[in-house]
């Protein structure tokens, strides 16, 4: 199996999982498989470019991340008669250039998080976000608790928990329905995104909503991590940001005394947040309110001058 389908299988089963690790993993296999490939002549290498970058782009729908990176790369080789080891060049240029950005990016937004978080604060996440923790490692000093959803079904959150552990934070894992019982106790509300939308919504790992939505009774402040690779400008032409169902195995396995198959199983492994409930999004250019940030990036897109065709992958 070549890295590419390899890959894809990964991100698909989420051995690969959190929208950071689906890019870095996804660009590799592209990066790998252009540097590897035979194919000498021109025209058959840039379709065969194209097809592993629409490949690895569709093998999770709610990872905009992924296809901006893919579309700066391609980018790179959009100029016509380049020669194949020409292309090869530039798009390892792309990746190296690419993945040093992303490391400063992760550097602002782990800075200005860190930065706002008040001494002595009680914070509630949800899932695994690579970003999050970062983030909460740099502002470990100022932590009082980190109370961790554990995100059922697959339990990303106890991978969160490990790593906030790990690294010195006290941290109290709990199930799902117990973020109402614990949020008198929090200042804070961490979540990463998988997606930013036109109209500054967040789609999230599910079970953000829920909590998103009685933060102000409580008093607790939800604020979104996440780079503004994050962002969908297609969602401005009319385009529905999708939420993945997975598998039904996922929740009940078939051999559970209580399975049938009369009963049908919803399995989203998302949902979307408004972005009324979220007081802040931190990225790399600063902490914004949602509608802030989406109307900075659609100025910054010149989205007003362009037409959906220049996003196709």
């Amino acid at each position: 199996m070549d890295i590419v389908k390899r890959t894809i299988r990964d991100i698909k089963s989420l051995k690969i999982q959190g929208a950071s690790n689906v890019r870095k993993k996804a660009i590799e296999a592209l990066l790998v498989s252009s540097l590897n490939c035979k194919i000498t002549n021109e025209k058959e290498f840039r379709q065969t470019f194209l097809k592993n970058s629409r490949e690895l782009a569709n093998a999770r729908p709610t990872e905009p991340e992924l296809r901006t990176a893919i579309r700066i790369i391609k980018k790179s080789i959009s100029e016509k008669n380049l020669s194949v080891k020409e292309m090869q060049e530039r798009i390892n240029e792309a990746v190296t250039k690419y993945d040093s950005n992303r490391k400063i990016a992760m550097e602002q937004m782990t800075n200005y998080g860190a930065k706002l978080i008040k001494p002595k604060s009680t914070i509630l996440t949800i899932c695994h976000s690579s970003t999050v923790v970062k983030m909460l490692i740099k502002a470990k000093c100022k932590i009082k608790k980190v109370y961790c959803c554990e995100t059922r079904p697959l339990y990303q959150g106890r991978i969160t928990a490990k790593k906030l552990s790990d690294a010195g934070i006290n941290v109290t894992l709990i199930v799902d329905n117990a973020a109402s019982t614990v949020m008198k106790e929090c200042n804070y509300f961490f979540s990463g995104a998988d997606s930013i939308l036109a109209d500054g919504d967040v789609i999230n790992k599910i079970g953000t909503n829920q909590i998103s939505s009685i933060c102000k009774k409580y008093d607790v402040l939800h604020y979104v991590v996440a780079s503004t690779h994050k962002f969908e400008p297609e969602t401005f032409f009319g385009k529905d940001e999708i939420i993945e169902q997975r598998e039904t195995k996922e929740v009940i396995d078939v051999k559970d005394k209580n399975y049938s198959k009369k009963i049908k199983v919803i399995n989203p492994a998302f949902d979307r947040s408004d972005s009324k409930q979220i007081e802040g999004i931190i990225c790399e250019k600063g902490i914004f309110t949602p509608t802030q940030l989406t109307t900075m990036l659609f100025n910054k897109l010149e989205l007003n001058k362009r037409n959906k065709a220049f996003l196709k992958l």
